[in-house]
């Protein structure tokens, strides 16, 4: 018989699966995830069976004729508001392919779950042999140190939307929605209810090999803004115009070049005050390997990442 352990995680503490800490402070980890399974012909009914015999957490089951939609779709409600989902056989303008399912879920919330690994290792079982699992997308989530207040992200040539409220509750967007490539900046202490001040930059990738050269060649321009407070000296120079100028360019730097020279040589070095949020390659790499630890059958004792036995452990996120 199964007995649930919990492990009360800090209040008001970020806690993560897995993490690596960048060179500049940052956590890298893996958010939303994605993993499609090539499941053998008529196995899809074995997982539903052994799907039945999970006694120990609580699902929702439902069905959906939709096109392009999965047939059998699961939520399973995990302690502390934490879930994941499962969907088997996709609705197709030729019927249902058995042969497809799909496990949705977020690492940093459900990976000690051994619910999840039930669930993973009856789909693995099920499929293959070549290619059971594949990752179809992912989030990558950078934690910054800092107020939201803090961080800027620059507007550039991709579609830019901004959801706003005040200054600390604030969301920017940049690239297409619903798509890989997509950026999102906003406040994680407000929305996960930290006492910590954190600011998180979440970008989402298509696949497993994500070359580390494209992902910084679409690096977003993100500057930790520094305020005029720390800049009381220099900005107390500044009449009332330069001061404005300067708040638009910590919000704007790409209208630095809008600027006469003499004005820009006034300003630049203010404005190089800002600290640029680098891509740390050392710290994306580590997260490929995990991403790929994710495509691995894993035995019912140990959590991935966390050796030992398997426990539920409530988290924000």
């Amino acid at each position: 018989m199964y007995i649930k352990e919990e492990k009360k995680a800090p209040l008001g503490a970020l806690v993560y699966t897995w993490k690596t800490t960048a060179k500049d402070g940052s956590t890298y980890s893996i958010d939303k995830l994605l993993l499609d399974f090539a499941v053998k012909y008529r196995a899809g009914q074995g997982v539903l069976d052994r799907l039945a015999g999970l006694l120990w957490v609580e699902y929702r089951h439902w069905t959906s004729y939709k096109m392009g939609t999965f047939r059998e779709q699961f939520s399973f409600e995990l302690p502390g508001d934490r879930s994941f989902w499962l969907g088997m056989g996709l609705n197709g303008p030729s019927g249902v392919d058995t042969r497809r399912a799909r496990l949705e879920l977020n690492p940093n919330k459900v990976g000690h779950s051994q619910a999840l690994w039930y669930v993973f290792n009856a789909l693995w079982d099920a499929s293959g042999p070549h290619e059971r699992v594949t990752v179809k997308r992912w989030d990558l989530a950078v934690d910054l140190p800092g107020s939201r207040e803090e961080y800027e992200l620059v507007k550039d040539g991709r579609q830019y939307e901004e959801m706003r409220r005040s200054a600390s509750d604030r969301t920017q967007y940049l690239g297409q929605r619903n798509a890989p490539g997509r950026y999102k900046l906003y406040n994680k202490t407000r929305e996960s209810g930290l006492e910590q001040l954190l600011t998180r930059l979440e970008l989402t990738l298509d696949g497993a090999d994500c070359a580390p050269d494209r992902v910084a060649g679409e690096w977003p321009t993100v500057y930790r803004v520094r305020s005029e407070e720390q800049l009381s000296l220099e900005v107390a120079a500044l009449n009332e115009t330069d001061r404005f100028i300067l708040r638009t360019l910590w919000r704007e730097p790409e209208r630095l070049g809008e600027l006469s020279r003499r004005k820009r040589a006034k300003l630049e070095p203010l404005l190089a005050a800002c600290g640029r949020v680098e891509f740390d390659r050392a710290a994306f790499g580590e997260v490929l390997l995990e991403l790929r630890r994710w495509t691995e059958r894993r035995p019912e004792t140990a959590a991935p990442g966390c050796p030992g036995t398997w426990k539920e452990i409530p988290e924000n996120g």
